[in-house]
């Protein structure tokens, strides 16, 4: 039965190479990521290994965590007198200070984006080397990574301003590279000397960090300079840090990674139908053989065994196609890993053996579950059935089968709705893989009934509109087959696109109507940490038009074991600029200590007014902060995090001076247009920031929401395309079916455009099935999220309508392409041959 298998096999190379496709692309997906990964923490590990070599040991300020966010924390500097106490430290052979923080980089007036300054120090300690010009040697001058010189158009030469706590005119002397790479993994870094970082981030003489060469071992020397310079110093070798910033430079590959991995399991889940649609149909096309194999001795396991058989072999040249896919596509994801802002270092790639064992498993494995089902029904063949003239599936639709797909329906909506009353997340996802079971349960009966729905209609438009109704009529299950993945992917695109105009339309609405502030200071770049100068709100004072301005700070802080981000402002102020609503407490309270929550906190974490919130800070650790005040979620959204604290509870904690936005509110008879302009006026010195009325504001968060579920969009596209790939599969298999009867409609005088149009219109039929199930599955669970995601923000459910026009237009013009080739198939079989088609 193994060779008869194979046999199989190279008879229908055509089917089998379709098949392989299938389930080929969610494999790539699977071990490109895994690839990615493995070479970039290689890359990485490699560049700060080299980077870090000629250090020994690093001094800095200890703190809780050293990252979050995806930002490294701003550490309390060091007194310059710490450099002398490490050199006078017997074993070492040199300290050298060194200047680090974040600054600004403009020219001509523009921003150009925020960039890692660091004071310049030379090789060996330095991690950086010059690759054109020279090292930055006086208070005007400063030296560009190469990746961001070449981004931004940078000669040597040019002049731009460096803007932190200060502003300094620097000249372009260098451009640098970091280790073996052109540029640091993410972000851009401008160095200067110490003098220049120190002015430029306000820090007086002191100092960030201390490089530390030694005649000694790291690890006997380490101890030695902890206890000189006491508690609240931590003493770092440069393998530690070389393998924390490795790991740091990783994670910023996360968003990517979980991209690659919901386009595996996209791609597998609709491969995974294709598959099963497939076998389906060969074990309804074989039944005579599958009988004739029974007649002559076969066991109903070996002919299971045959069709496993053929599914592994189809499994296993997936496999190795898509890793080979996967290896080679890695190169190009490299590439997208730079528009997420990681540049991977050059280097082979690097292909674990664990890659090569999950793409074999992902890939065997996906089309052997698929084909089981398949497999089943063929080995209960009866050996009577070689007697029979055809291999039509049966048309009878078992009543248990109608009967749970329509209970699996009522049960998945109805926990579907249950989170908009108060019940958890969980049942709607229970809800809604409900209704995807009832769809997949139901869809023969769909497609029968609609096929009979449709006679009307069809049996108007001519023969071949006719035929091809019937068709779907004769073998729903077949159509059912098809058209489910479709209407998976066109699912997902519909409740994507429900939810993201949803949150927007809800953000927008959230924003106007508590947010009071005539306009909104913002950095340019829009960073949620820090970004607009602090002597821009101290310059608001002198602006006329300016009524009342209130500045917000963001942090970050460690909540057991992920991270959190706060908003900070003056209590007595912020009722001024926002409709502050409070459920218990008082915002005022924040002024002496403590914090307010958002109400779904407190009902998640059943604490309230009195309680104290456990909040870990990197410079300060764990602290116990008193709630003050359950403020409602709406505010909370506005300030855009549900922990709110006070300036002076901020400045105990944090370093950072930094604003994130100052609202604004115009002086008595101003229009919120003329403040605007008198900001920009004023404001022109500083190009790093933006004034920005509420639509803009509004427009740039809704730019963000747009971002995120864009990339899910996209991401479906793909699943759609397989999915019509199945389209294309199922018809061409088909036409092997319908062999006989596509001949005798010939021979009575059917012509090739007939043939041809039936078949195109089959495929038109079989998308509009997935067209009707996909758009009723997606508006059903958009809904219901909405419905739940009300609990939390105040949304209103928006259906958009040309997005979704959009969607149908595509996936029937998709249907459409997918009926070409089978269709011109159908239309050149011989007659003859045909007819004689036993």
């Amino acid at each position: 039965m193994i060779r008869y298998a194979f046999a199989q096999i190279v008879a229908h190379r055509v089917r089998f190479a379709l098949t392989v496709l299938a389930v080929l692309l969610g494999v790539a997906f699977a071990t490109g990521s895994l690839v990615l990964n493995d070479t970039a923490q290689r890359r990485f590990d490699d560049q700060f290994r080299t980077a870090t070599a000629g250090v020994d040991l690093t001094v800095r300020t200890a703190t809780a965590f050293d990252s979050g966010m995806g930002i490294e924390v701003e550490r309390d500097p060091l007194a310059a007198s710490v450099v002398d106490d490490v050199r006078a430290i017997d074993g070492v052979t040199a300290a050298v200070p060194v200047v680090k923080g974040l600054a600004r980089l403009e020219r001509d007036g523009v921003d150009l984006g925020r960039m890692a300054l660091s004071s310049w120090v030379d090789a060996p300690l330095g991690a950086f080397d010059v690759r054109d010009g020279r090292a930055p040697q006086s208070d005007g001058e400063f030296v560009l990574d190469a990746r961001t010189a070449e981004r931004l158009g940078m000669r040597l030469g040019e002049r731009a301003e460096l803007v932190g706590n200060e502003g300094i005119a620097l000249t372009l002397v260098g451009v640098a590279g970091f280790g073996s790479s052109d540029g640091l993994p993410s972000g851009s870094a401008v160095l200067t000397t110490i003098d220049t970082a120190r002015h430029v981030l306000g820090l007086g003489d002191d100092v960030s960090e201390v490089l530390v060469t030694s005649e000694l071992a790291p690890a006997e020397l380490q101890p030695v300079i902890g206890r000189v310079l006491g508690d609240g110093v931590e003493v770092a070798t440069a393998q530690d840090l070389a393998a924390a910033g490795a790991e740091a430079a990783a994670a910023n590959l996360e968003m990517l990674q979980v991209v690659l991995i919901a386009m595996t399991v996209a791609a597998l889940v609709v491969g995974g139908f294709l598959i099963a649609n497939t076998f389906s149909i060969v074990v309804a096309q074989r039944t005579r053989e599958l009988a004739v194999l029974r007649a002559a001795g076969a066991s109903g396991s070996q002919v299971r065994r045959m069709i496993l058989v053929e599914a592994l072999v189809v499994g296993v040249f997936a496999s190795l196609a898509g890793t080979l896919a996967g290896v080679f596509g890695a190169h190009g994801l490299r590439a997208l890993a730079t528009a997420f802002g990681v540049g991977i270092p050059a280097g082979d790639l690097v292909v674990e053996p664990r890659t090569l064992l999950i793409g074999a498993a992902v890939g065997i494995g996906v089309t052997t579950l698929a084909a089981l089902a398949p497999a089943r029904r063929a080995a209960a063949v009866s050996p009577l059935q070689a007697l029979r003239t055809t291999a039509a599936e049966p048309r009878r639709i078992s009543r248990a089968r109608v009967v749970a797909a329509v209970s699996l329906a009522v049960i998945g909506v109805a926990l579907a709705a249950a989170p908009a009353f108060g019940a958890s997340v969980l049942v709607l996802a229970a809800g809604l893989v409900g209704l995807v079971l009832a769809l997949v349960l139901g869809a023969p009966s769909l497609a029968a009934g609609c096929a009979a729905a449709l006679a009307p209609v069809t049996d108007r438009l001519g023969i071949p509109a006719r035929l091809a109704r019937e068709s779907v009529a004769r073998s729903p299950r077949r159509a059912a087959g098809t058209f489910v993945a479709l209407a998976l992917g066109l699912a997902v695109m519909v409740f994507v696109s429900i939810i993201g105009a949803s949150v927007k339309a809800g953000t927008a609405a959230n924003y106007r109507e508590v947010v009071a502030a005539d306009v909104v200071i913002e950095s340019a770049g829009q960073e949620m940490l820090g970004g607009v100068h602090a002597a821009v709100y101290d310059e608001l004072a002198s602006v006329d038009e300016v009524g009342e301005a209130v500045r917000l700070k963001y942090g970050h802080w460690r909540d057991a074991d992920m991270m959190s981000a706060l908003s900070a402002f003056e209590p007595a102020k912020i009722s001024d600029v926002v409709r502050v609503r409070m459920i218990d407490g008082s915002i005022e309270r924040l002024a002496s200590g403590g914090v307010v929550i958002a109400e779904r906190v407190a009902a998640d974490r059943g604490v309230g007014v009195g309680d104290t919130l456990p909040m870990t800070f990197a410079r300060t650790g764990e602290q116990r902060l008193p709630i003050v005040g359950v403020v409602a979620d709406a505010t909370a959204q506005a300030l855009m995090t549900d922990y709110l604290v006070s300036l002076d509870t901020y400045a105990d904690h944090f370093t950072e001076d930094m604003d994130a936005s100052i609202f604004v509110l115009a002086a008595d008879g101003v229009g919120s247009a003329e403040l605007r302009a008198a900001l920009e006026r004023s404001l022109v010195d500083h190009p790093t920031v933006q004034v920005r009325d509420q639509a803009a504001v509004i427009a740039g968060r809704s730019a963000a929401v747009d971002q995120i579920f864009g990339l899910v969009s996209v991401l479906m596209m793909l699943a759609l395309a397989i999915a019509v790939l199945g389209v294309a599969n199922t018809l061409a298999l088909s036409i092997s079916e319908r062999t006989r009867e596509l001949g005798l409609l010939r021979a009575v005088g059917m012509a090739r455009g007939q043939v041809a149009a039936m078949v195109q219109l089959e495929a038109l039929l079989v998308t509009a099935l997935a067209v009707v199930a996909g758009v009723g599955l997606g508006l059903l669970a958009g809904l219901a999220m909405v419905g739940a995601l009300s609990q939390i923000a105040a949304l209103a459910p928006v259906i958009p309508l040309p997005q979704l026009a959009g969607f149908v237009v595509i996936i029937a013009v998709a249907g459409a392409v997918a009926g070409i080739v089978p269709s011109s198939r159908a239309s050149r079989v011989p007659v003859l041959e045909a007819i004689a088609d036993a």
